[in-house]
């Protein structure tokens, strides 16, 4: 019921899914870029529903606190407290190499504001738990949730993240000046 009506209200709302998500794969990172705006989130939550995602993010602690962090929790978010190195990475390593199935949606330029580059948090996580990644655009030019191929991290470091920063070339955020591009 609840994945009907989200596609509904995607499309009524005027927005279109292009590629296919791989609901097949057990383990993945999807990465969403560009990340310019707080209606992002909405947007997510039905695409969300819609492919029945089950992914844990992260967001800072500062947003779970009563109803919104209830929520927050419900849809699978979890605190950080950005102040400290809280070793990430390791964490969610450690997620990937204890279960059987796990999600993670990450945005890879850590910020709604403008960035040159992606953080490298998704790409060390895929690697070292040898999960693929799944790229996905929010492109508010055009009103599209595009689905990339699966990428599979081959251990080139910066060349590769910046390979995969490529894909997000041309895609407009709902900010477009804090767009990768």
């Amino acid at each position: 019921m609840i994945r009907c009506a989200s596609k509904k209200i995607f499309h009524w709302i005027g927005w279109r899914l292009e590629g296919r998500f791989p609901s097949n794969l057990p383990k993945k990172i999807i990465i969403v870029a560009p990340h310019t705006s707080s209606l992002d989130f909405p947007i997510g939550i039905l695409v969300k529903f819609w492919l029945d995602i089950r992914a844990t993010f992260y967001a800072k602690e500062e947003l779970f606190s009563g109803i919104i962090g209830w929520i927050l929790r419900l849809l699978g978010g979890l605190p950080v407290d950005r102040s400290k190195n809280n070793n990430l990475v390791g964490q969610a390593v450690a997620d990937f190499t204890s279960k059987s199935r796990h999600v993670m949606l990450i945005t890879p330029e850590g910020t709604r504001k403008k960035v040159d580059k992606f953080k490298s948090g998704f790409y060390h996580i895929a690697l070292k738990a040898n999960v693929p990644i799944i790229p996905i655009a929010f492109d508010y030019g055009r009103k599209v949730i595009k689905v990339f191929p699966t990428y599979h991290v081959k251990g080139e470091g910066e060349k590769e993240i910046e390979k995969i920063r490529q894909l997000f070339k041309g895609i407009k955020g709902k900010v477009p000046e804090y767009s990768i591009y």
